[in-house]
């Protein structure tokens, strides 16, 4: 007797919950980036990115997002007469909230904009091609972003599809970087 109120009280919380988790459109899902970085003694080519990402909608209208992302390249640094090849990666650990813009009511494509914080786990081996010496370096910088994009969010579908355009500022010891670039993500609800 005791099992089966267990049951039935777990079966009626999943029955609530599921409906608020829905509304709130919160879910799990993969992301890819054509990203590019640049500074004022840095450049990096456009290189591709991918993560993961969960999002969590408090309320209907905002989302918060986490997530993370790798980002592998090669750098070029001049300073001065010297220039610095770089095998540069980064491990960025993303958290922002966004809006999407409901124009008309039930319409499964939306605006959306937003911004966040961002944590920076930048490594490189610098290569002095002029000295033929190589300089190992490890950074974890904090950093800021802001994005905007289109959602497709249907609503009969149990995922949401993000294309949004984002740029990201990193302080390091000599200046800013930006790293900037076409995100696409794929959020499965439940």
């Amino acid at each position: 007797m005791f099992r089966r109120m267990k049951l039935v009280a777990a079966l009626a919380l999943v029955v609530m919950v599921l409906p608020a988790a829905a509304q709130a459109q919160t879910g799990f899902g993969v992301r890819g980036a054509s990203l590019e970085l640049s500074g004022d003694n840095v450049a990096m080519d456009t290189e591709i990115a991918y993560g993961a990402h969960v999002s969590v909608g408090f309320i209907p209208i905002l989302k918060f997002q986490l997530g993370v992302e790798y980002l592998s390249g090669t750098a070029t640094y001049s300073y001065g007469a010297l220039d610095y090849t770089d095998d540069f990666t980064n491990i960025g650990v993303y958290a922002d909230v966004r809006y999407p813009i409901s124009l008309i009511p039930m319409f499964p494509l939306k605006p959306v904009v937003g911004g966040g914080l961002d944590l920076n786990l930048m490594s490189y081996l610098d290569e002095d091609s002029a000295l033929g010496s190589s300089d190992p370096a490890d950074y974890s910088r904090m950093g800021w972003h802001l994005m905007g994009g289109l959602m497709f969010d249907p609503p009969v579908v149990p995922f949401t599809v993000t294309a949004e355009y984002r740029t990201q500022s990193v302080s390091v010891a000599d200046g800013d970087i930006t790293i900037k670039g076409i995100l696409v993500g794929l959020t499965f609800g439940f």
